[in-house]
């Protein structure tokens, strides 16, 4: 749906007589989940005016929907669905005869997801059971697969390091003793990484560090796992065990993850006190402890005062200074956003006319190998004419951390081949050459490079590190970060409150923890008004 027309005028007044007008920085799904929690007041809210900087809504969550004709959607950022009896299964759940009606009753809304990565909790035990795939692995150094049930004594030995690790973690606490701010001090383990842990235990395999940097430092955003913080890492699990369900599914491509989004703007934009304004990139936030608060657009577009504003940006963001706050943010803030890390994320999606791996293989995680994660989807579509079958086999390689910055450096050393093609264009066609090369080593006893080749039909690729108003993919929680900090982030200063995923003092990291501070900042707007 369109937005609203976007602030002409050189300043624009907000402020109500007794009614609060409130200004959101960024349209991710924190905002909009924070928007319709304050519109569903009929009498304390004037106005919710959501300024982005990008031309989407969204944030993180967007998709391609060029990739495969026939309205088919294929995710460049958030895409799994984890667990269930959270915010975003609600959401699906509330939609889901609506878009079953739309698909119709021979497609299947969800499908079911393995979970094959070790910082999601893999492998499970069990293929799916809707379709009965399942994840393997690949150790290059051995040339050697395993499959999710494997009895490699190494990879048991490491899986159940790793599934422990909430036991083996505790933290350690001095009785009655806190430090300067008030806060009880911790010892050992609390400033320790994860990658140190399993150093000093010597809990996994050597034969195994490759694949534990693919299944897990991948997955958890941070490749070098001496930079996780252990105590914080097992606060998560505790966090997913207590309050969410296990299963992990994704949307049917027609819908995608961005059908969420598409689920929560409908709703907002049928009420007359909500505007968004896209293409609007704030430059400064001038704010009183006590009074309103000036919005000042970057580009020329304006100023928006308001009672309360709500900031969504991601860390390195907020940390990068591209938003002027004045006065600027306290020293408390700056250090808890400082406790953790957002490192570059990549997706290559691929697309064959053909499927070169097993029909029941879901996904392949490798070891020393360019892409540590590649998973698989078959979509069908009438309208398909450049795949056998009418079908869209795809290939999606997922990278974070110093894999994608190792990754996007080895795309420049491509051959001229892709020379007459737009700087966006080459980049797409060498990160596809790179994996169907991964993909021709792995599978080389069932396809040859030039069958890959044959079957090739189009590629995409996506950097959320170059996106300057985001700048990575999640956050990891860096070594010696506590849940303090996490309540700091998340703490308001005057009329200034914050949201997004990293403002989650339960646990970050996936699209319900950013829906749950869009929530929780409303109410504390709503309670200061």
């Amino acid at each position: 749906m369109p937005s609203k027309p976007t602030v002409s005028q050189p300043s624009m007044d907000c402020r109500g007589e007794t009614d609060i007008n409130v200004v959101i920085i960024g349209a991710g799904i924190a905002s909009l989940v924070a928007a319709r929690e304050l519109l569903s007041t009929t009498d304390s809210v004037k106005s919710v005016t959501i300024v982005e900087a990008c031309d989407y809504v969204g944030g993180r969550i967007k998709s391609n929907d060029d990739l495969i004709p026939g309205g088919h959607r294929i995710d460049l950022g958030a895409e799994i669905i984890h667990g269930s009896g959270t915010m975003l299964t609600d959401i699906v759940d509330a939609k889901r005869l609506d878009w079953q009606k739309l698909l119709g009753n021979d497609e299947q809304l969800l499908e079911e997801v393995f979970i094959a990565a070790h910082a999601d909790g893999g492998p499970q035990e069990q293929p799916t059971s809707d379709s009965g795939k399942y994840g393997i692995y690949y150790l290059a150094e051995e040339d050697r697969f395993l499959r999710y049930d494997t009895d490699d004594i190494d990879f048991r030995r490491m899986s159940e390091a790793l599934h422990n690790l909430e036991c083996s973690a505790t933290v350690e606490v001095r009785e009655g003793e806190t430090g300067a701010d008030g806060e009880e001090m911790c010892t050992g383990r609390c400033h320790q990484s994860l990658g140190a842990h399993l150093d000093a235990t010597g809990a996994l395999p050597q034969r195994m560090t490759g694949l534990l940097e693919a299944s897990f430092g991948n997955t958890a955003a941070c490749t070098d796992l001496h930079k996780i913080s252990l105590s914080t890492l097992c606060d998560f699990e505790r966090h997913w065990e207590e309050n969410e369900e296990e299963g992990d599914v994704r949307l049917h491509s027609r819908i995608g993850m961005v059908g969420v989004v598409d689920a929560l703007r409908e709703k907002l934009e049928r009420d007359e006190r909500l505007s968004i304004l896209l293409n609007w990139k704030v430059g400064e936030i001038k704010w009183e402890e006590f009074g309103g608060v000036s919005v000042i657009s970057a580009e020329d577009k304006g100023t928006i005062r308001a009672d309360k504003v709500l900031v969504t940006a991601s860390p390195p963001v907020v940390l990068s200074g591209a938003i002027q706050f004045q006065p600027p943010l306290p020293s408390w803030k700056l250090e808890a956003y400082n406790m953790v890390g957002m490192e570059r994320a990549v997706k290559v999606v691929v697309k064959f006319r053909e499927r070169f791996w097993p029909k029941e293989v879901q996904s392949i995680i490798t070891s020393k190998q360019p892409i540590p994660e590649i998973w698989f989807r078959e979509i069908g579509t009438a309208e398909l004419e450049d795949c056998a079958n009418e079908f869209a086999h795809l290939a999606v390689g997922f990278l974070t951390s110093q894999a994608a910055e190792n990754f996007l450096i080895s795309l420049g050393s491509s051959d001229d081949k892709y020379e007459s093609l737009t700087p966006e264009r080459r980049k797409a066609e060498a990160a596809a050459d790179k994996l169907k090369d991964q993909l021709a080593l792995i599978f080389r006893d069932t396809c040859s490079r030039e069958d890959l080749e044959d079957s090739y039909a189009s590629a995409i690729m996506y950097d959320w590190g170059e996106v300057d108003t985001i700048l990575g993919g999640y956050i990891y929680p860096k070594v010696g970060c506590k849940p303090k900090h996490f309540s700091d982030m998340a703490r308001n200063i005057g009329p200034l409150h914050f949201a997004g995923e990293a403002t989650n003092t339960g646990a970050c990291c996936t699209v319900q923890a950013a829906m749950e501070t869009g929530a929780r900042a409303a109410t504390e707007i709503l309670r200061r008004k």
